[in-house]
């Protein structure tokens, strides 16, 4: 009994820093992947992405941009503590006897981080939303959908008919 307890504990540990991995090589690919003019080109061809999509004029488009500056810029600070912690647990998983108490308070802070980016990414769309007119604003929250995938699978219990998603449908409209 103890040692399939074990042999779990050990499964769920391999794929929380197989996790962790991934996360963090593809913060530092992202982070080394140029100049940083090059990284705020990533961001522009993201504004142009929803330029095209939800028909911006200029105007509209300027005030987004200017509006999400700051935005992108907290967004890259909050991944880089993210990174910064999830290799502090990373470290720490590797000791002999790590410490649990240290490693819980990396995961709250972990959590708060990724709080934190959800608030921003959050801020960017409530950006959006603002400047854009009632037949953009559709076009907006059809592209959230479809980035969510709510419109094939409820996000939090993962059943293709969830009574919670639909009842968000029916409430919008």
């Amino acid at each position: 009994m103890n040692q399939i307890k074990r042999q779990r504990i050990v499964r769920w540990l391999n794929i929380f820093l197989l996790i962790i991995n991934v996360s963090a090589i593809a913060t530092i690919l992202l982070m080394s992947s140029g100049t940083p003019a090059e990284n705020e080109s990533a961001q522009f061809s993201s504004d142009e992405f929803l330029r095209d999509y939800l028909h911006l004029t200029n105007e509209q488009y300027r005030e987004i941009s200017e509006m999400d500056a700051k935005i992108f810029r907290v967004y890259q600070n909050i991944i880089d503590m993210q990174c910064e912690a999830q290799f502090r647990l990373l470290g720490e998983l590797s000791k002999e006897e790590p410490d649990r108490e240290y490693m819980d308070s990396l995961v709250v802070n972990i959590g708060r981080l990724h709080t934190g980016l959800k608030r921003q990414t959050i801020k960017h769309f409530t950006n959006i939303r603002s400047v854009v007119d009632d037949g953009q604003e559709e076009l907006l929250e059809q592209l959230l959908i479809n980035m969510m995938e709510m419109n094939k699978q409820c996000q939090f219990c993962n059943k293709a008919d969830c009574d919670r998603r639909n009842q968000l449908f029916r409430d919008k409209k």
